[in-house]
């Protein structure tokens, strides 16, 4: 029998991926279902997407590219940051990955040792944890209910701050609540985090185009320039463009 690693034995399942081959199933055999797991836009890809890519490939844009993403977009990443976040970045501070998860697992991967500690507010995208765990780190939640429109408070962050603390995984809009953080609840939150000079931001801004709050998004970044060092910013194509399948997360 082979013998599986002991990081395999820190990873679950994904249970959103669980629900929507569930909902596969019975859609297949003739059920109506409503599907609630997988963050899947109800739109098509734009035309001018496919078009791009379907020259792309008849143009014999097919071979191996740079590991971290072509400089065209790279450059187009940059560009974005700027128009959309007033965010100055230089290519080479920029990642283009195989999704937002491979973003979110690098960076895990690539920071934490054993012990060290990630904050998750929760409810949570339900991979956060597993990577943590997978990563040799150790996930610490925070619980936000609906009774604080499931956003933390600067006490409940600093309260679970310690020695440990490597990062702080922040996701707003939510997956899988919604909830979005305004800029002066961002700018609260840096106030905690700016002491601790070992604690970084992961910032989740997968869903900044999903939005539905009656006040201006931000990002963590944007608000709190004093962290601009500290940060991971991640975003992709997956949501906004309605390409999921396509891959392309960047940080």
């Amino acid at each position: 029998m082979t013998k599986l690693s002991a990081a395999i034995g820190r990873i679950q399942p994904s249970a959103t991926m669980a629900m929507s081959g569930r909902v596969t199933e019975l859609k297949a055999k003739g059920i109506d279902v409503i599907g609630l797991s997988a963050g899947e836009p109800d739109f098509d890809t734009p035309d001018f997407v496919k078009d791009a890519a379907i020259k792309a490939i008849r143009d014999g844009e097919t071979n191996y590219t740079p590991v971290d993403g072509t400089m065209a977009l790279k450059e187009a990443i940059v560009a974005k940051f700027a128009r959309d976040n007033d965010l100055t970045y230089t290519p080479k501070q920029v990642s283009v990955n195989s999704g937002g998860k491979q973003s979110l697992f690098n960076a895990l991967v690539a920071t934490l040792d054993p012990g060290d500690e990630v904050i998750i507010p929760a409810p949570y995208w339900v991979s956060y944890p597993d990577i943590v765990n997978f990563a040799g780190g150790t996930p610490v939640t925070i619980g936000a209910g609906a009774e604080q429109n499931y956003k933390i408070t600067p006490e409940q962050l600093e309260a679970a701050i310690t020695p440990k603390t490597k990062w702080l995984i922040l996701n707003s809009p939510s997956n899988p609540t919604g909830a979005a953080y305004s800029a002066d609840e961002l700018k609260a939150l840096g106030a905690v985090i700016l002491p601790h000079q070992n604690m970084m931001v992961m910032t989740d801004d997968m869903y900044e185009h999903i939005w539905y709050a009656d006040f201006p998004f931000t990002t963590i970044a944007q608000v709190c320039p004093e962290l601009y060092d500290r940060t991971l910013t991640v975003n992709g194509c997956s949501k906004a463009y309605a390409m999921t399948g396509w891959r392309i997360g960047y940080a």
